[in-house]
């Protein structure tokens, strides 16, 4: 598959002005060319600048909340759709280092657990805990003191799990969504941040909005919102 160099270039350049250190990401672009040249657009759009802003904007606002912890002050993480789960790891790791306890990935498409992995031995990381499969499907009881969506626009209401979580008003909902409804596979967009932690039925703890261009030749802008919150 032919790949438009420039973009590539400038999504290189984009993660060199927003991560400490790019080499895991040159390892990943070449990983994908050798390995997976077909899915290489793919990797491409996941480290995108819009990507690359919502999961930095995500990481950084969560100084305006406190994070449940265990008794040994560290936490455990949910990452809802996590598609291949970086850069969103890397900023998470880099803020939080050993307060985090352990991280989740449910990720539907099984393709993407081997990408997951193989992002996991390149940063040197603790082996990450995937789950291939429907999150809204997964009925194993467990703790989870943060739970991150940042696709809610793909899926059905969070409230959903809340019955599978042990102590569930002690976990941390955290959200994103967008009201880009003309896209088919958007079925659950919202028009802004009270309904998304509505639809959650959360106390909305923090809330916050992006303005981004739909994109070269279209018309207009979408609106990303993001809520942090605990259910009621």
């Amino acid at each position: 598959m032919n790949l438009d160099i420039r973009r590539t270039g400038s999504v290189l350049m984009n993660l060199a002005s927003n991560v400490s250190d790019t080499e895991p990401y040159e390892i990943m672009f070449k990983w994908f060319h050798d390995n997976h040249p077909e899915q290489l657009h793919r990797w491409v759009e996941s480290v995108s600048p819009n990507q690359v802003v919502c999961k930095r904007w995500l990481v950084d606002s969560l100084d305006n909340v406190q994070i449940p912890r265990n008794e040994d002050g560290k936490f455990n993480i949910e990452i809802v759709g996590g598609w291949y789960g970086f850069p969103l790891v890397n900023f998470l790791t880099e803020k939080f280092g050993e307060e985090i306890n352990k991280i989740t990935i449910f990720e539907a498409d099984h393709s993407c657990a081997s990408v997951i992995r193989r992002y996991t031995q390149v940063f040197g990381y603790e082996p990450i805990n995937i789950i291939n499969g429907d999150y809204f499907e997964y009925t194993d009881k467990r703790r989870s003191h943060m739970i991150i969506n940042t696709s809610c626009e793909h899926m059905p209401t969070m409230n959903t799990g809340k019955k599978y979580l042990l102590s569930p008003e002690r976990t941390l909902l955290v959200l994103q969504s967008n009201d880009m409804t003309e896209l088919d596979e958007h079925i659950n967009c919202v028009e802004n941040g009270q309904e998304l932690a509505a639809q959650a039925e959360i106390k909305e703890l923090f809330g916050d909005y992006k303005k981004f261009s739909k994109g070269k030749g279209k018309e207009n802008s979408y609106n990303r919102f993001m809520v942090m919150g605990k259910w009621k």
